[in-house]
């Protein structure tokens, strides 16, 4: 090999000077979906993103009850009397016995010597037209015993509430009745 065939030619040829610039610049390129597939994904995106904005904003956001603040406060009224009902100990009790069907309320003789005035609720959380409200009328004694009899079979809640000397008092259980 000689020197002359290393060395490139000094001038270039005039054939590569006259090839048109558009006809090379396409030459070997493929078609690149990155461009249109980054746009199509952020138009899915923010498209979505407004929808679920749209639907969020017109959703109705109801409380559990239209007076739900009250209902706080009276629950709150509640604890307290749940509260004093603990305070008094065993001298305040209620004993469900499923199969005797029948309910014992203990009140404090103390109570009932001051007059204390109450109700028993059979309470049947799954059809209120069976739930069933008893006065309370205990003994001298301070105790009662509720007939259960006639209560269909299932979950009872029995609730207790009296007042003596304006404070007011509150027990509460469950049972659950057979046939």
């Amino acid at each position: 090999m000689n020197a002359s065939t290393l060395t490139a030619p000094a001038t270039p040829s005039p054939v590569a000077s006259r090839v048109p610039v558009a006809a090379t610049s396409n030459a070997g390129r493929r078609w690149d979906p990155w461009p249109v597939g980054l746009v199509v994904f952020f138009a899915v995106f923010i498209s979505c993103v407004a929808a679920f904005i749209t639907f969020a904003v017109s959703q109705q956001m109801d409380l559990v009850r239209p007076d739900y603040y009250e209902e706080e406060i009276r629950y709150q009224v509640q604890l307290d009397r749940l509260g004093r009902t603990r305070a008094l100990g065993p001298e305040a009790a209620l004993s469900l016995d499923a199969f005797a069907r029948r309910a014992w309320v203990r009140v404090p003789a103390a109570h009932v010597a001051a007059g204390a005035r109450g109700t028993v609720t059979l309470y049947r959380p799954s059809d209120a037209r069976a739930d069933r409200i008893v006065a309370l009328q205990p003994s001298m004694g301070g105790e009662q015993v509720v007939s259960m009899e006639g209560q269909g079979p299932g979950l009872w809640r029995v609730r207790v509430r009296w007042a003596s000397g304006g404070t007011e008092y509150h027990l509460e259980d469950s049972v659950v009745l057979g046939r």
